[in-house]
């Protein structure tokens, strides 16, 4: 009886987040985005400072600031910031040869991406900019990109996020599976939930902020989830995230299992160490609140991992398995029917990502070897929920 006590309150989960991320396919499936520029004079007087936070990057920072370079903006609007971070090689001589200011800085007790932003932030701000957009080091930015901020900017949206693509998606099978993946979280679940109203949370790079929020909310996060937590802040502080869907900043994304091990154990210890401290805060002050918004970040910290959604559905199959085999009866063929239903329902899900991300005989092949770069994952994941590496920063190999 308690094993299927323990089942049902599983199935129930499992059944709450795919209703979830069905609901937000069917919007995206059946509304059109607006086109914020849509009858709009061009606009091209704010001001913008592209910071791009770089720790020991001279193999790809240069080709980063020649599209930061050609960006179709009038050149005296926009200044380029490189924020070189106790960096040992040639990346701050690199950035200085395409007219951008270089910021060193030298502090191996606070090191990290979010410490040099702090830092960067403070002098930073002290400049005449409408705008701040954050991008990684191994980046790409769309060529309209500041024109369609500007844009953006302009009809009153103060933090944005565009749409990060990966660039390297048919390398190899995981960086297929994981191009998937970020395909399926941009066009399946933030869109929709920008369109909405719901909680977008900044991911990193193609990060935008509007000077009066960085001075009203100083960045002051530190750890390696310092994307998650300014986004925390901004969302109960009542500010909308808005998701730029039709801008893109392209990044490379891992091809080898070292990489994917170091960067996403990373990522996966942090992010779920922070869900699992503020996730169920959020949603019980946003129930009791009836701010929608707020409950709905909380639940997105909980469902945004794909593989930990995966996790939790085996772990609801072989459990109403279980059910059937040691406590046999109509209520234990239920849970193991209704299981196997979701997981049906789940892989329709992915297959509708999967299908808009575009097919081919050679992305088929990489598709047949999928579940083993998801076994990965989720592996990474339960690393992350028994915390491992999870105040540890450490650079992801280029190579």
């Amino acid at each position: 009886m308690v094993l299927q006590v323990f089942c049902f309150f599983l199935l129930l989960l499992s059944l709450l987040i795919c209703f979830y991320y069905w609901f937000l396919v069917i919007i995206t499936l059946f509304t059109r985005e607006q086109d914020d520029a849509a009858g709009r004079e061009v606009v091209d007087h704010l001001s913008f400072a592209i910071v791009v936070p770089a720790y020991n990057e001279e193999d790809v920072i240069a080709r980063t600031l020649l599209s930061c370079n050609n960006l179709n903006y009038p050149s005296e609007n926009f200044e380029v910031y490189v924020v070189a971070d106790n960096c040992t090689d040639k990346t701050a001589d690199i950035a200085r040869t395409y007219d951008s200011t270089v910021l060193e800085r030298f502090d191996v007790t606070n090191r990290g991406k979010g410490s040099a932003l702090v830092w960067a932030f403070k002098r930073i701000l002290r400049e005449n900019f409408d705008a701040i957009i954050v991008v990684d080091a191994d980046c790409l930015l769309d060529p309209k990109a500041l024109m369609e901020i500007a844009v953006c900017v302009d009809k009153g949206h103060s933090v944005i996020q565009i749409n990060n693509r990966v660039e390297n998606s048919d390398d190899s099978p995981m960086s297929y599976a994981l191009a998937v993946g970020n395909f399926i979280e941009n066009e399946l679940f933030y869109t929709p939930k920008s369109s909405l109203g719901l909680a977008v949370i900044v991911r990193g790079t193609g990060m935008v902020f509007t000077k009066d929020v960085l001075l009203r909310y100083p960045w002051e996060a530190h750890s390696i989830v310092e994307d998650l937590e300014y986004s925390l802040i901004l969302i109960k502080a009542g500010l909308k995230i808005k998701f730029l869907r039709k801008v893109k900043v392209i990044s490379p994304f891992p091809t080898s299992l070292e990489q994917l091990r170091i960067q996403r154990t990373r990522w996966a210890s942090g992010n779920l160490g922070f869900g699992k401290t503020e996730a169920f805060k959020l949603i019980w002050k946003g129930l009791a609140k009836w701010n929608i918004a707020l409950a709905d970040a909380g639940w997105s910290f909980l469902v945004l991992s794909k593989p930990l959604v995966l996790i939790e559905l085996f772990l609801t199959v072989f459990t109403a398995l279980g059910c059937v085999f040691f406590v046999p009866g109509r209520f234990s063929v239920f849970l193991l029917t209704s299981s196997l239903v979701l997981t049906g329902l789940y892989i329709a899900y992915f297959m509708v990502g999967i299908c808009k991300f575009g097919l081919s005989w050679h992305r088929f092949s990489f598709l047949m070897q999928t579940p083993i770069v998801v076994v990965h994952l989720m592996f990474v994941s339960l690393l992350g929920i028994i915390g491992v590496k999870k105040d540890l920063w450490v650079r992801t190999p280029r190579k």
